[in-house]
């Protein structure tokens, strides 16, 4: 009780410093997405970007310095999901890993039945439940922040799977506070994700995906929307009838449920 007391009283003084001025030419330059918003919404996420940045750890991989361009341009677009919510800033996130470019991983696939495959996939992102830490590629971030528009943004993907970890499990549902929020939650996804899988012709997603499949694609194609990620099923519901009209994602790696981590990977930039 004591140490969430603590937590909160630092949280109010990060987000009351004032800004850093070239952390905010980073966003303007960097993050397309920024200057639409309102100016309420603009003051939420910089407030909202001191504390993720005081409270997440960066290392650079394969020979990558990280600055502030890097840690910033994250950290923005990581934060249009905590818009308009009471957050704990993705608690289960402690480390963020940053290539260069796309990275190189062993892999076991599935095929069928009890035929797995193994090789090498190339990735832009990953992160899991247990990891504690997630891994991106610092070229698509650069080009998803660039490109609002391209439906393709690997930060609000592999950050939506982090907000599905709230409840402490991979359940594709964020943190809700009641049972009836949980139901009505239920129901909207049951009925949208059947009518995508009905719609689209170039593979199925898993149902774990859906949610981080739709919140970039929605949040790309919709710069100046609130987050997809709310506590209030109404706007989930607006949220994916949104969604339905646009988003046409590829199959998810491993199709099934009890994967450990979740991935962002090239073949998933294909139409």
């Amino acid at each position: 009780m004591m140490f969430g007391f603590l937590k909160e009283r630092q949280r109010k003084r990060l987000k009351a410093r004032p800004f850093p001025n070239e952390w905010l030419k980073i966003i303007k330059s960097r993050v397309a997405f920024f200057v639409p918003l309102s100016a309420t919404d603009q003051a939420e996420l910089l407030a909202h970007v001191q504390v993720f940045l005081a409270e997440k750890r960066f290392e650079g991989c394969a020979g990558l310095e990280i600055n502030d361009e890097i840690r910033v341009t994250i950290a923005a677009q990581a934060c249009l999901l905590l818009l308009h919510r009471k957050t704990d800033y993705f608690p289960r996130l402690l480390t963020i890993l940053v290539y260069p470019s796309t990275y190189l991983v062993d892999e076991q696939r599935h095929v069928e039945g009890p035929l797995w495959e193994e090789g090498k996939m190339l990735r832009l992102g990953e992160t899991g439940r247990t990891m504690g830490s997630m891994v991106l590629a610092w070229d698509a971030v650069k080009s998803g922040a660039a490109d609002p528009s391209d439906g393709k943004n690997v930060v609000l993907h592999e950050f939506a799977h982090q907000l599905d970890y709230e409840n402490f499990a991979a359940d594709g549902a964020p943190l809700l506070a009641t049972r009836e929020q949980q139901m009505s939650w239920r129901e909207v996804m049951r009925t949208e994700f059947a009518s995508l899988r009905a719609a689209d012709d170039t593979g199925i997603p898993t149902r774990l995906n859906f949610s981080p499949c739709q919140s970039r694609h929605f949040l790309s194609d919709q710069p100046r929307s609130v987050p997809v990620i709310q506590n209030s099923t109404r706007s989930c519901s607006v949220i994916l009838n949104k969604v339905r009209s646009s988003i046409r994602p590829s199959a998810a790696s491993g199709a099934i449920e009890s994967e450990p981590d979740w991935h962002f990977t090239v073949t998933e930039f294909r139409d």
